[in-house]
């Protein structure tokens, strides 16, 4: 028996390299009957729509996923429009690309077969959290114009805190942001909100908040759809902005937010105000001080240019003389007041004096006239009252006289 011993000479010399080796696994794979024309069953999810046309998503299930391509010129022969969360049967081949070493489902037909399990999840507590008004308008709160402190939950790396940051410093660099960290995406993240909202909330001086992530597949967004999560945010007393993934992405905790944001950049842009606007305010108030200032000196000395030309202060002896005499005035006639009131009263009261002579029933009888009486003692004022025969008392000014009716007439 001989006995060869294999050097590592021997080995380097029937290595493959990687160039070799890719193109064996491209020519397995092609050569093989099953992937070359293959149906698969499966849920769609994060779908992306290139600019020429072409759709890119994956297809996956609870074991596996695999990345898919459809070309431009396959999507004209299809009857809807592939979104995430779509069941679909792809018929199609799989190929293998060498320079990146990854393996695709490269699509020919796509047929509709429902809705995955994650979407009718999703739409499932969609629904309830509807029902217990966590969606309503009513309950949104006001963002504040000039935000003092502003909190930003976000993940401590990745674009997003870069993106916001950069915006606030820009545009508002009055105000003072506190930066929380947190997980973004995960089986840990929704819990991890929840205690990065509960700091911001015992902080209890800022005055709005913002949760913010870049964007991200379907399966990388699914914590903000998280029931726990959306619960509290929608107790949380702080304005809340969310910010969480690209303009197309939409997760329930947009819904719970007080307002939604298309970008974490947006988000920024939404929450502070323009400084370069407020120094316009400032500088306008500023010409409108001066100008009311300088219109209240204007008056102020056309008003003292008045009160020169007054006799009052240029001749104030003349004022004190006109004065001098009112007061002596008034003095004389206060002094002859009394004498004056009293001789009108005497006046007064001589007119009523011969008022009341002039009324006095003596006075008529003096003149020559009677007053005639019965025997009840009841003045007579016409003749028709008395009677033939009847005996009346005549009251002349100087006694009385009894006499006898012989006619009437």
């Amino acid at each position: 028996m001989r006995i060869v011993l294999a050097s590592l000479e021997t080995q380097a010399d029937a290595a493959l390299s990687v160039g070799e080796l890719s193109q064996h696994v491209k020519n397995v794979l092609e050569v093989d009957p099953i992937l070359s024309d293959v149906a698969v069953r499966g849920e769609i999810s994060n779908v992306k729509l290139h600019g020429r046309g072409h759709i890119y998503f994956t297809l996956k299930d609870e074991h596996a996923q695999i990345s898919c391509a459809l070309w431009k010129s396959r999507t004209f022969g299809l009857r809807f429009k592939p979104n995430d969360g779509d069941r679909v049967i792809a018929y199609g081949r799989v190929e293998y690309y060498g320079p990146q070493g990854k393996i695709s489902f490269i699509v020919e037909n796509l047929h509709f077969a429902g809705q995955g399990a994650q979407h009718e999840a999703f739409e499932r507590l969609k629904a309830a959290l509807a029902a217990d008004g966590l969606f309503d308008e009513s309950r949104k709160k006001d963002l504040p114009e000039r935000p003092r402190r502003i909190g930003l939950i976000t993940s401590g790396t990745g674009a997003a805190p870069h993106d916001v940051l950069s915006v606030l410093k820009r545009r508002w660099p009055l105000g003072e942001v506190v930066l929380i960290p947190t997980l973004v995406q995960g089986f840990d993240a929704p819990q991890d909100i929840i205690r990065a909202l509960s700091w911001a909330e015992a902080l209890d001086d800022l005055e709005v908040v913002i949760v913010a992530r870049g964007g991200g597949s379907a399966e990388d967004l699914w914590c903000f759809n998280d029931e726990t999560l959306c619960r509290y945010a929608a107790d949380f007393p702080i304005p809340l902005i969310s910010a969480v993934g690209h303009e197309t992405d939409f997760t329930l905790f947009d819904f719970i937010a007080d307002l939604r944001a298309a970008t974490p950049t947006a988000a920024a842009e939404i929450v502070a105000p323009d400084i370069r606007e407020l120094y316009g305010e400032l500088l306008d108030l500023r010409k409108r001080l001066r100008s009311s200032v300088a219109t209240r000196v204007l008056l102020a000395r056309a008003q003292l240019h008045h009160l020169q030309k007054n006799r009052v202060l240029t001749h104030p002896h003349e004022r004190l003389t006109k004065e001098r005499e009112r007061l002596s005035t008034l003095r004389h006639r206060l002094r002859e007041a009394p004498a004056c009131n009293i001789q009108i009263e005497k006046q007064k009261l001589e007119n009523r004096r011969f008022q009341l002579r002039a009324l006095d029933p003596q006075r008529v009888l003096e003149r020559g006239y009677a007053i005639l009486q019965d025997e009840a003692g009841g003045v007579l004022a016409s003749a028709r009252e008395a009677q033939n025969g009847q005996t009346l008392t005549a009251q002349l000014h100087d006694g009385k006289l009894q006499v006898r009716v012989e006619t009437t007439s």
